[in-house]
């Protein structure tokens, strides 16, 4: 029997609840985040007018073969983000996550094996093996660690 795929949260009836509300006090933030909200709702209404059916479909093969291959070989177009090397971890880690797909174990445990090379012996996580740590990358590689929550990604971090 065939599941139907639950609509998107963007296009439900109760997403306009959902919207950033800054209680009448604006920042550069709010503004911001008000601004990024109107790009993608003129996006969705592109979208509904060019289609006929009612919601895209997300393709849970396709990006869980895209996201496990990311692990593993990102091509030379994300050269610009080798000082986010953590991040990228985080990221593809986290969508794995949210599509509820489990991580091969191989390659949980590349993933831990990359991440000890970029934590200093200062202390903290770099972008990258052989850069200087500091807090954003840190945070990015303890949370990835915690994500694959095995021995081997909490022994990595050196408390």
């Amino acid at each position: 029997m065939e599941t139907v795929p639950a609509p998107l949260r963007c296009l439900g009836e109760c997403h306009a609840a959902e919207k950033f509300t800054d209680d009448g006090v604006e920042t550069v933030t709010s503004m911001e985040q008000k601004k990024v909200e109107r790009s993608i709702q003129e996006v969705i209404s592109v979208y509904k007018q060019m289609h006929s059916f009612p919601q895209p479909t997300l393709l849970r093969d396709q990006h869980y073969q895209y996201l496990k291959k990311g692990l593993r070989h990102l091509s030379d177009s994300y050269e610009c983000l080798d000082a986010s090397r953590p991040w990228l971890c985080y990221w593809i880690l986290h969508s794995l996550e949210l599509l509820e797909e489990p991580v091969p174990s191989s390659i949980a445990s590349d993933v831990c094996q990359f991440l000890a090379r970029c934590q200093t012996p200062a202390g903290g996580f770099a972008g990258g093996p052989g850069q200087h740590a500091h807090l954003t990358p840190t945070y990015a590689a303890v949370n990835a660690l915690c994500i694959i929550g095995t021995e081997e990604a909490y022994s990595v971090i050196d408390r």
